[in-house]
């Protein structure tokens, strides 16, 4: 397998996961959370897990949600001031958009990690888990954003165009 296809496959498959795992964990909220509901309504009396894990799950769905919008390229762009440069100044904007956030994402998953060690010493206040389940999904989806983001970079420099369609509707979400 090439590194170009090996490269697009990880875009494919990830995207894929992203979207199956961000499903379940909407469809687990649901879940719980009318658990919660029907369980205060008969017992008067709330289930504290529920909240807990609802911030988890909440963390969880939002940063891999994040990372399903690296895969299409959708993020805030500043395309009025794009516009007004010329082709070579935009493809230089473009590259330097890609670093930022690389580094920025870099950053993330640097310091994410080593926080999510430290707190790994900590248990949450009801499930009594490790802390380290806070960091996970950040890590997880910033690491993610990373490996995207080197594999578009890569694209960029060497004039190879990402695929348009391929990555966009997966089937999963639409």
């Amino acid at each position: 397998m090439t590194a170009g296809r090996a490269a697009r496959a990880y875009l494919r498959y990830s995207k894929l996961a992203i979207e199956v795992i961000a499903l379940t964990v909407l469809g687990t909220m649901v879940v719980i959370n009318t658990t919660e509901i029907i369980y205060r309504f008969v017992y008067v009396g709330g289930l504290y897990w529920v909240q807990e894990l609802s911030i988890i799950l909440a963390m969880t769905l939002y940063f891999l949600v994040y990372a399903w919008i690296a895969k299409d390229r959708e993020y805030i762009r500043i395309e009025l001031f794009a516009r007004t440069l010329g082709p070579a100044a935009r493809e230089r904007l473009s590259i330097a958009n890609r670093l930022v956030v690389l580094l920025f994402q870099g950053m993330l998953v640097w310091y994410a990690s080593k926080t999510a060690i430290y707190a790994g010493m900590f248990e949450t206040s009801v499930l009594s888990w490790p802390e380290t389940v806070y960091f996970v999904p950040l890590v997880i989806g910033c690491a993610d954003i990373v490996a995207t983001e080197l594999i578009y970079l890569f694209w960029q420099l060497r004039g190879i165009p990402a695929p348009a369609r391929e990555l966009e509707h997966s089937g999963v979400l639409y």
